[in-house]
């Protein structure tokens, strides 16, 4: 026997849900052959043989066919035990949506002529939908619902309103519009990771100027569908108002989302933030600390499991209220969340951090205790740790140190390959500006050297480690305009 041939039910149902598939082979409700609950009985027995390929499919059958059975009969009988397997799966996970199964219900007594209880069945449904928060979900099936309303109407009634058939056409208008827009989004996000193939986005044009039109009824009744326009809007621009509007829109609209649909989209908005910024939009950092700090208000930090914060998360929001002088908030959020970071290194982060904050609340001697602290085998985090030290000693007019400095990180990452090449990269680009600025700031280099720094360091504009210092430094000289 392959080992794949029946070996998949181990990894596919839980041991709960294998029982619930023996419970289901057994119901008389199902009327499932008496066969293929033995060869259930035979299989669970043999799990260890199973998965080690130990056993064969002749065998499995055993007691269950007759021994001059041919192949043909083998091959049902194991066909007939993975399409139980199959009506298992499907009673599990595709009927039991209670709202689905009284869409069904209702559409069950439609057909047997019990219109009443059709009726009522309907009315109760769509009472409990208009309850759930906006989604595409309650869209679509808000539009069945009514669809079977539509259906239900006296045919001699014909030439009257009916305000189900408009309900019909507005939820599916909504569920349609709001599934093309999150389209729209992938897309866009994948082609930006591979632009080779652009995708077909048909009636993007329209959908944009039907919401643009009727900007009044879609804010005040689809807000999920109004925050996934704002974003697409965004992403055709850089303005920072549109990252203000999508923010206190989502804000004021919390109440209408659910929480799985609120952490979805500010994390829409942290990314787009983060990625503008990577791409040198340095003027989102601030919105960016704005929604680090409300995300922090709403306990929405926690993005690795159950109180824990990512690593990047937690560098990120910190270097951002750093890099825009926010001490103070920074050093609540380290204090707060450093306990938290979900990474078996994260002392090193930490150090580095309080190292960081030390510096600029003006407590040398505490950074460099905490700098001291971060693990040369955590490659990322003591690179940043070196550089962040060299602007120190720089700083301090300890131009020797500095210089040892450069030296020694040059030395560590020539021979550390395993430290990934953007930070490899940044990092080589600081020091060879550093080189250079340290010279002329030790009187070494001719004045010559002023003008063509300068040119180089405007012309650079790929990624640098801590290029606003080194443009502070650079402008001491009067080289940087």
């Amino acid at each position: 026997m392959q080992k794949n041939d029946i070996s998949h039910i181990f990894s596919l149902l839980s041991g709960d849900e294998l029982a619930a598939f023996g419970n289901f082979l057994k119901s008389p409700y199902f009327n499932v052959p008496d066969r293929l609950i033995r060869l259930f009985n035979n299989i669970t027995r043999s799990k260890d043989d199973i998965i080690a390929g130990k056993i064969s499919r002749q065998q499995l059958a055993s007691g269950i066919l007759k021994s001059d059975s041919d192949s043909s009969a083998l091959r049902k009988l194991f066909s007939d035990f993975n399409r139980a397997l199959e009506k298992f799966l499907v009673s599990q996970y595709c009927c039991t949506e209670e709202r689905e199964n009284e869409l069904s219900l209702a559409r069950v007594y439609r057909e047997k002529g019990f219109t009443a209880k059709s009726q009522l069945t309907l009315q109760n449904l769509l009472k409990q939908l208009k309850k759930l928060p906006s989604s595409e979900s309650k869209f679509k099936i808000m539009a069945a619902a009514y669809e079977e309303l539509n259906l239900l109407e006296d045919s001699s009634q014909f030439h009257k309103y009916s305000p189900s058939l408009e309900a019909e056409s507005d939820y599916l208008d909504a569920y349609f519009i709001g599934r093309k827009l999150y389209l729209y989004q992938l897309m866009h996000s994948k082609e930006k990771l591979n632009s080779t193939k652009k995708y077909n986005k048909g009636m993007y044009a329209e959908i944009m100027e039907h919401i643009s039109e009727n900007t009044a009824n879609i804010k005040k009744n689809y807000p999920d569908i109004y925050l996934k326009y704002l974003m697409l809007n965004m992403l055709g621009s850089a303005a920072e108002e549109q990252v203000i509007e999508y923010r206190e829109y989502l804000e004021s609209a919390e109440n209408t989302l659910s929480h799985a649909q609120l952490i979805d989209f500010y994390s829409d908005l942290y990314n787009y933030l983060t990625i503008r910024i990577s791409e040198g939009d340095h003027f989102f950092r601030k919105p960016l600390l704005g929604l680090y700090k409300i995300l922090d208000s709403k306990g929405l930090l926690y993005d690795s499991g159950k109180d824990k914060i990512h690593l990047y998360t937690f560098k990120q929001a910190a270097d951002t209220a750093l890099h825009l002088n926010d001490i103070k908030w920074a050093e609540y959020f380290v204090k707060k969340y450093a306990d938290s970071v979900n990474d078996p290194i994260r002392k090193n982060i930490v150090n580095l951090l309080f190292a960081k904050i030390n510096c600029f609340k003006g407590e040398p001697k505490a950074a460099r205790i905490n700098l001291a602290k971060v693990d040369y085998r955590d490659f990322i985090h003591y690179l940043d740790s070196k550089l962040f030290l060299f602007c120190m000693e720089y700083d301090a007019s300890n131009f020797d140190e500095a210089e040892l400095l450069i030296a020694s990180t040059l030395k560590y990452l020539k021979h550390n390959k395993e430290l990934p090449e953007l930070n490899r990269n940044n990092s080589k680009m600081f020091l060879r500006f550093a080189s250079r600025l340290l010279k002329l700031k030790t009187g070494i280099g001719a004045e010559f050297e002023l003008q063509k720094l300068k040119d180089e360091f405007n012309a650079e504009t790929g990624s640098m480690y801590a290029r606003n210092w080194l443009k502070d430094k650079l402008n001491e000289f009067r080289i940087v305009d």
